[in-house]
């Protein structure tokens, strides 16, 4: 065979393997026989849970990868943070995270990680409110009678939150706050063992965001969303606002992946996500949480985040809120 000939076979099949390669893109970018491991730094039940598993399953489709679920629970999301940070970035360990992420580094003297550096933003996933509730022994219709018996048992209420640095921490401290009242905040491991702590009147409520499905089915009394509007999908419940003017904490999640991950492998997660949020048994499941698709691109996410940065800052700033 000439010399021609061969430099001939070669151009061609140098030409089908990029062409398949980029028709495969996911294979390329996930070379390993391994899965992703998909960071929940949350208790299994809750409702990052539940969102991870329904984005992730249809991402995992997207992307033509086995796509696993890992919870790593405690101190407000950071250990479960930490541990994708500490990754290789390989586009293998992806974490979802939340506006936890962001109120940790108010809420705790010494962070495990640094958000800004550690972390490389992905996509927003959603936004959704989280709901205040109390089960139906509480002797309350309503916030404004809800702040009425709390004024009349100063330090006696509790309220169970999903964790210290979490959006339902920081929404019962701004409710206390902004009410004059005081309560107890008791943080759990995430927001099922929460939400059960007031069905079984350990507490007296509960701020979580997966409270919607106990609401609707009658096991715990809905008060209040902590958003500024009231919810699409629950619009009989009010806003705090409504009762106290100017209340609004909004949780979100999305996904980070290790700082140092490849923008090809980034933006490769990021349209998986986008894509995932436009399949119809993904929506479904988020209707039921009662969470908003907010689908982003890194750098759209990224501004997001720092404008979140700076608005907590300037809120847990006049709240005067002490690190732990």
């Amino acid at each position: 065979m000439s010399r021609q000939a061969t430099q001939a076979i070669a151009a061609v099949l140098t030409l089908a393997i990029a062409c398949t390669l980029a028709s495969t893109g996911a294979y390329a970018a996930w070379p390993a026989d391994k899965p992703i491991r998909l960071i929940v730094p949350y208790a299994a039940g809750g409702a990052t849970d539940i969102l991870g598993r329904a984005v992730g399953n249809q991402m995992a489709k997207e992307l033509k990868q086995t796509i696993v679920v890992e919870n790593k629970p405690g101190a407000g999301s950071m250990l479960g943070s930490q541990q994708v940070v500490r990754s290789e970035p390989d586009g293998y360990t992806i974490l979802l995270g939340s506006i936890s992420n962001v109120l940790n580094m108010y809420f705790y003297k010494e962070p495990l990680y640094d958000l800004r550096k550690d972390l490389k933003p992905v996509a927003q996933i959603v936004s959704v409110p989280n709901f205040l509730a109390v089960s139906k022994s509480v002797p309350v219709k309503n916030v404004a009678e809800l702040i009425a018996l709390a004024k009349q048992k100063p330090g006696e209420l509790s309220c169970a939150t999903s964790g210290v640095g979490s959006s339902p921490y920081l929404s019962c401290e701004l409710f206390k706050v902004m009410a004059g009242i005081e309560l107890i905040n008791t943080p759990f491991k995430g927001g099922a063992p929460a939400i059960q702590s007031a069905i079984g009147n350990q507490t007296t409520m509960v701020f979580a965001n997966e409270a919607w499905p106990y609401i609707d089915s009658g096991q715990l009394r809905g008060l209040g969303v902590t958003t500024a509007e009231r919810s699409p999908y629950s619009t009989d419940i009010p806003a705090i606002a409504e009762t106290l003017p100017k209340y609004d904490v909004t949780a979100w999640y999305g996904f980070w992946v290790p700082a140092k991950t490849p923008d090809k492998i980034t933006n490769a997660i990021s349209k998986a996500a986008t894509d995932a949020l436009q399949n119809q048994q993904v929506l479904n499941s988020l209707k039921q949480l009662g969470a908003t698709p907010k689908p982003s691109d890194p750098q759209q996410f990224g501004d997001y985040v720092n404008s979140e940065i700076d608005r907590w800052a300037a809120i847990t700033k006049e709240m005067n809120v002490q690190a732990k």
